[in-house]
């Protein structure tokens, strides 16, 4: 056995602050104390809470509640023990999320380089090939396929900025997975990173929009070219020839230069000498609805309307040689203009890409790409349809200018060109509107005046029925029966006032023999005391008895009134009708308005207020009064005359008699009375006294 090994040699001096018994340092101030999980853990997982963490724990009043582990766990059997962490775990449990559907491996994980927002632009865009692989969808892209080509969804998404300007960030990202395909033997080369680790949507933009970034921007514009050169011609061209074909109805409508002129004119009239113009512009057409009549219900516009339509009718078809203006108003002349040009610049600028520019050379292009070729068939149609609008729109800016300068308005100014058609297809639209207007009130003029002739034609019938209805039943009364129906008529209206003055003299003066004097409203009343004295008077006078000659003399005398009452009667009831007839044609039926204000309205009046049998029984209880007192008179002298039984009409048949007349003619009725004969009778004859 050898000897045993000597000692190691001893290190060298330590280090000041060198480790000690580990291999980190230590600190020269006491540690800060970490919390450790407790042992205690609950089942299943809780609800978390969410703290608002203290930095420095040391200086706040948390510092005193930093205890060991040992008191920890203590604490938490503690709490175990009284159920506190029991009821904590039920209470705050929280939900289990479970998976459905999910398969037992995760789905490989994509790299994803373009941002977000491109990626949800890719799928709403290219929605249509969700089916469709990725290598299936590129190789369409690149083939310009007619399905990828005729989408305008597509070929929008494609000429976005998003796809014709590569960030920097993305375009080195993308670099190890790409080819350049400008080299001589790209279609060799070997990328440094395997492409499928992309997404699909940034595999179609590595080999679409990253490897053709040097002339995909003119690519896309040409394929678009080739998709609207077509559509785009026929809309714009068609606004301008539109344009070019109002304003040259505007230049040749005469009709439409006379109306300007009738305007002018009655403008002239109506102004002040100060106010007097030459011309005016297009923006005071639409002052014309503002001047109003005194009446507030027509204006000057429909004043010219109607002069035109009834004095010039050959001017009024303006409105149809210039209909156009209301269609073109819509249009922007100015904004026609930039599409016209802009339409015939991207002609010339893909035929300049194909030429000379960044679609001339083909060896750049990637391998299969077709764009070239699907290209060039349409340029052809394109460049011709280009040199067609530029002429188009050399005709339409000189058209339009010509005519805002012959009609008075400046062709530099922005808002008059804006505006020009517009104020024409203003004045249009307000000129129809005051002919529909016009015409209404004309036909309702017409409609009124036709029922106004209509009422007056049925009035006539109506005065003619009851003229002729009246001079057939009274015509054996009536003096002018005979005649013809307007000398009828002449007579009323002239006899008419002497007719209600003779029957107002013979009814006061029968009145008054009957010591009945009527008072008219208004009158001062008689004293009743007088006339009683005067009655009496009389009385006294009469008394005694008649000798023969007075008896005679009284019998004549009541024998000629008696006449004299009847031909009152008869005159009055003629006058009555032939007043009536004349209150029918001199009121035209305006009711108690009409009626003429003599002294026997009041009488009419209360004719028409009662009715009809009780105006008959005061007339027969009058005339029967009438007859008692003239018998009265009669008896005393001489017995009545047999012929006077005979011709006396029954109460009954004078009562049918007034009645029929009644209803029929509206007049009091007529009761006809026989004297009686002054010669007497054979039982009782008459006395006559020789001296």
């Amino acid at each position: 056995m050898g000897p045993p090994p000597p000692p190691p040699t001893p290190g060298p001096p330590p280090m000041p602050g060198a480790l000690k018994g580990g291999y980190l340092p230590q600190a020269s101030f006491p540690p800060v104390p970490t919390l450790s999980m407790p042992f205690c853990r609950p089942k299943k997982k809780l609800k978390a809470l969410h703290w608002e963490k203290v930095d420095a724990p040391q200086v706040t009043v948390w510092a005193a509640h930093t205890p060991t582990h040992a008191s920890k766990e203590e604490k938490y059997m503690e709490l175990s023990r009284k159920g506190v962490l029991d009821e904590v775990e039920k209470l705050f449990m929280a939900k289990e999320i479970k998976k459905i559907g999910g398969s037992g491996k995760q789905k490989e994980e994509k790299k994803q380089i373009i941002s977000n927002d491109l990626r949800k632009t890719f799928h709403i865009s290219l929605a249509k090939f969700s089916q469709i692989s990725t290598e299936e969808v590129i190789r369409m892209v690149i083939h310009c396929d007619r399905e990828v080509v005729a989408n305008e969804t597509v070929m929008n998404f494609l000429q976005k900025d998003d796809m014709c300007v590569i960030p920097d960030n993305t375009a080195k990202l993308m670099v190890p997975y790409s080819k350049d395909w400008t080299g001589s033997d790209a279609l060799k080369a070997v990328t440094e990173q395997d492409p499928n680790e992309l997404t699909r949507e940034d595999q179609i933009y590595l080999h679409t929009a990253f490897e053709l970034r040097h002339y995909w921007k003119a690519r896309i514009r040409a394929l678009l070219l080739t998709r609207t050169f077509e559509p785009e011609y026929d809309e714009v061209s068609g606004h301008l020839r539109e344009i070019v074909k109002v304003s040259e109805s505007l230049r040749d409508s005469v009709a439409l230069m006379n109306v300007l002129g009738l305007i002018l004119d009655i403008g002239n009239y109506m102004n002040d000498s100060n106010k007097q113009a030459t011309g005016f512009k297009l923006s005071s057409l639409s002052r014309l609805g503002m001047v109003k009549d005194e009446k507030n219900e027509s204006t000057f516009a429909d004043l010219v309307e109607r002069i035109v339509r009834n004095q010039y009718p050959e001017w009024e078809h303006f409105t149809d040689d210039i209909a156009g203006v209301v269609s073109t108003q819509k249009l922007n002349v100015e904004q026609l203009k930039l599409d016209a040009k802009r339409y015939i610049d991207n002609i010339k600028n893909v035929q300049a890409s194909l030429d000379s520019g960044n679609l001339s050379d083909p060896k750049k292009f990637h391998p299969q790409d077709r764009v070239s070729q699907v290209v060039q068939r349409s340029m052809k149609d394109a460049r011709r349809k280009a040199e067609q609008m530029q002429l188009y729109l050399d005709e339409m800016t000189r058209s339009y200018d010509d005519i805002m300068t012959f009609y008075g308005e400046d062709s530099t100014d922005e808002n008059a060109r804006r505006d020009f058609f517009a104020k024409l297809a203003g004045f249009v639209t307000e000129w129809k509107k005051s002919k529909e207007k016009n015409v209404a009130m004309e036909d309702t003029r017409r409609r009124n005046e036709a029922s106004m002739a209509r009422k007056r034609a049925a009035n006539m019938n109506a005065i003619n029925n009851a003229s002729t209805t009246s001079t057939g039943t009274d015509g054996a009364m009536s003096p002018g029966s005979t005649g013809a129906m307007d000398s009828l008529l002449e007579k009323l209206r002239a006899a008419a006032p002497q007719a209600r003055d003779q029957r107002d003299r013979r009814r006061r003066a029968r009145l008054r023999d009957r010591h009945q004097i009527r008072v008219a409203s208004g009158q001062e009343m008689p004293d009743m005391a007088e006339l009683a004295k005067s009655e009496t008077q009389d009385d006294d006078g009469d008394k005694g008895f008649l000798s023969p000659q007075e008896s005679t003399t009284s019998a004549e005398a009541n024998s000629e009134k008696v006449g004299e009452m009847a031909a009152i009667s008869e005159s009055e009831d003629i006058a009555d009708r032939a007043a009536s007839m004349l209150q029918g044609l001199r009121g035209d039926g305006d009711g108690e308005s009409s009626r003429p204000l003599s002294k026997d309205g009041s009488l009419r009046s209360r004719r028409r207020r009662e009715s009809a049998d009780d105006e008959r029984r005061v007339r027969r209880n009058r005339r029967r009064t009438a007859a008692s007192n003239t018998s009265e008179d009669r008896e005393t002298t001489m017995s009545p005359a047999p012929e006077m039984e005979n011709t006396t009409i029954p109460e009954e048949e004078a009562v049918s008699s007034s009645e029929g007349k009644a209803d029929h003619l509206a007049a009091p009725p007529q009761t006809i009375v026989s004297p009686p004969s002054p010669e007497g009778t054979a039982s009782r004859p008459v006395q006559i006294d020789d001296d």
